[in-house]
Parts: C-alpha cells; sequence; structure tokens
C-alpha cells in the first residue's frame, strides 16, 4: 500500500510483503518508482522517547520466509512524487534483488 499525497513534490511511503520461496536467502537492496523522483528503504525507530527514521542499504528476505514493510518499522519512503496519488490508484515499484533481479509490484493508494 502506498500513502496518498495531494499534490507533487511531497513525500509517501509504501507498505507491503515480501514473500521468499527460494533455499536461499535473497537481499532488497534498492527500490525503483518511475513517479517519485526518489525512492529509499527506510527504517522507523525510537530511542529516548525520540522517534525518527533512517536510511537503510538493504534488507535480507530470509529463506523460505517473509519480511514486511510496514507504518512504524520498514518503509519505502517515496520523495518528490511526480504527480497525485489518489486513493483506489495503483503505482508499480520496481523492488532490486541481488539473487532474485528486478521484481514490479503494484501497490494500490490507500490512507
Amino acid at each position: 500500500m502506498s500513502r496518498p499525497v495531494r499534490a507533487r513534490g511531497m513525500m509517501s511511503a509504501a507498505y507491503f510483503k515480501i514473500v521468499n520461496t527460494s533455499d536461499k536467502p535473497d537481499t532488497l537492496y534498492g527500490v525503483k518508482a518511475d513517479f517519485a523522483e526518489m525512492a529509499q528503504l527506510h527504517e522507523s525507530f525510537r530511542n529516548d522517547g525520540m522517534v525518527g527514521m533512517k536510511q537503510v542499504r538493504f534488507v535480507i528476505v530470509p529463506a523460505k520466509s517473509s519480511f514486511e514493510f510496514k507504518p512504524g518499522g520498514y518503509h519505502v519512503m517515496l520523495m518528490n512524487v511526480k504527480e497525485d496519488l489518489k486513493v483506489g490508484k495503483k503505482v508499480t515499484l520496481r523492488l532490486l534483488f541481488k539473487h532474485g533481479g528486478t521484481v514490479k509490484v503494484a501497490v494500490p493508494v490507500r490512507k
């Protein structure tokens, strides 16, 4: 799911679950989104009562397991969105994996 954005140039976030059916772990090392100038892997954190987020270089998806991107945890930060993202629309992300190559996913825009 991607969060709606009302105007170009704003930020949004994408959340989804990756399922690895392989016998080997795989590494997600990047994301591409044609509808945003930049897409980065981020992790939310709490430290001494402060809440923030930081970019992460990669995420390892264990063999025969899954990894979830969700609010308050890992997510894809979409910066300088180039178009309005309206609820009900689907946007395409290209997930870049070390072993699995590029995987296209359709992500619905939700609140």
